[in-house]
């Protein structure tokens, strides 16, 4: 971020000044509340909370991590309807639970944050936005590393006739019905997108760098009698989140410590 004047008289003091209203900074939010810090403002651009899951639209989507284990330990959610959350699902949990736990109050939509600036002086971080000054003890950034979508630099793209759509910017008015399309990347995105819009579209190209491996998908329904035990018996779904966790972990060894965790599953991915 860019330097600001290290003298604002006429900025609003806070304590806590969080950025994003996402996951990340409401989670942060959430647990400044419960130690009993209220005096803290969360800035949010747009007009609403959700940050990845207010954004992203596009046919197919969900969260490519189990349910349990994709929501805050501190607020579980007993009735997931799926064992992997789709975007409508996630985003009406993080809606309710920022209604539940009274955080409009400290929300301030419509804020982009311009600049900031620690000032040794007055020990207060020296923030900038759209719609006015803060001087915060403490700056919690909770943007996205993805918030910006990336479109490529294609030679005579400004010339194209048809739609063109970054997955993070879906037009919902927009129907694959009938139509050629192409879709450029083989990441989390278009795995989901692809397979949803295969069947209606009358051709589709998908153009990628490298291969991935693409496995069947394990979501499901989850089945009432589980739903009701996450309910009733509330150490049930916490002990299946951390065995989705650990399972998680044990994969990372293979990508950070051991490759033989990894070649061993590229023969089970291949098959």
């Amino acid at each position: 971020m860019t330097a600001v004047s290290p003298t604002q008289s006429d900025a609003r003091e806070v304590g806590f000044l969080i950025i994003g209203a996402g996951f990340s900074g409401l989670g942060a939010a959430m647990r400044l509340l419960e130690a009993g810090h209220t005096d803290l403002i969360v800035l949010e651009r747009a007009n609403d909370v959700g940050g990845t899951w207010r954004d992203n639209v596009y046919p197919g989507c969900r969260c490519d991590v189990q349910s349990n284990l994709y929501s805050y330990s501190f607020a579980p959610k007993a009735d997931w309807s799926e064992t992997f959350p789709s975007q409508p699902e996630l985003w009406d949990y993080i809606q309710k639970l920022t209604k539940a736990r009274g955080l409009r109050d400290y929300l301030r939509f419509g804020h982009e944050v311009t600049a900031a600036r620690w000032n040794a002086v007055s020990g207060r971080w020296q923030v900038s936005t759209t719609q006015g000054e803060f001087a915060a003890r403490y700056l919690i950034a909770g943007v996205g590393a993805l918030v910006e979508p990336s479109l490529p630099d294609i030679p005579g793209i400004e010339s194209f006739q048809g739609t063109i759509m970054h997955s993070a910017r879906w037009d919902t008015e927009w129907k694959a019905a009938g139509r050629q399309v192409a879709v450029i990347g083989t990441g989390a995105s278009a795995i989901q997108i692809v397979p949803t819009i295969q069947p209606d579209v009358e051709h589709l190209t998908v153009f990628q760098r490298t291969p991935p491996f693409v496995m069947p998908h394990t979501n499901r329904p989850v089945k009432p009698w589980i739903r009701a035990m996450y309910r009733y018996v509330p150490g049930s779904q916490r002990a299946a989140r951390l065995l989705v966790y650990w399972a998680r972990e044990f994969l990372a060894i293979g990508f950070t410590k051991n490759n033989k965790i990894l070649a061993r599953a590229e023969g089970v991915w291949r098959k």
